[in-house]
């Protein structure tokens, strides 16, 4: 799937969150709430041949099921991914690492997990999203990581849409 197309599907699936489950945030509702509703409006963006899934811990390699180990020895369990669920990690399409604004606890260690998911070594996910939700979508902080590199950081919400 081409990048700007991803990027669409992850604007407009931000941009329903925060017309629909704004109030969520506003109540300071847990994470795990927030990364659930935001997965849904992701599934409504039609990611045809792939599966949404939230707090995915595991790695399928060789039709090999173990823990999905990233940056911890027990295993990671990683917030949002789309992904075909097939033993071939170039099915894994897109990760996301969620936090509210106000929550500044492993927000280096979120940052180092899109780097290895993206790198291509361990995992190969072609694109990673940090999405730090604000109040508003004005106030949401994206960062955009490919071949486990930061490429590029949002303030408002919205990436740029530019052909590779």
């Amino acid at each position: 799937m081409q990048e700007t197309e991803v990027i669409k599907k992850v604007h407009g699936a931000l941009e329903q969150f925060f017309l629909s489950d704004k109030k969520l945030v506003e109540d300071g509702l847990c994470e795990r709430c927030l990364q659930h509703r935001f997965a849904v409006h992701l599934e409504n963006q039609k990611f045809n041949g792939y599966f949404i899934d939230c707090e995915y811990n595991k790695s399928h390699v060789n039709e090999y099921v173990s823990k999905k180990t990233v940056s911890n020895i027990n295993g990671n369990y990683i917030d949002v991914i789309i992904t075909k669920r097939s033993g071939d990690p170039d099915d894994d399409l897109v990760c996301f690492e969620i936090k509210r604004y106000s929550n500044h606890s492993g927000r280096n260690k979120d940052r180092e997990n899109l780097r290895i998911l993206t790198s291509g070594e361990q995992f190969s996910y072609d694109y990673g999203f940090y999405v730090i939700l604000g109040e508003t979508q004005e106030s949401t902080v994206i960062e955009r990581y490919r071949g486990g590199m930061l490429q590029e950081v949002s303030i408002d919400g919205k990436l740029k849409l530019r052909e590779s």
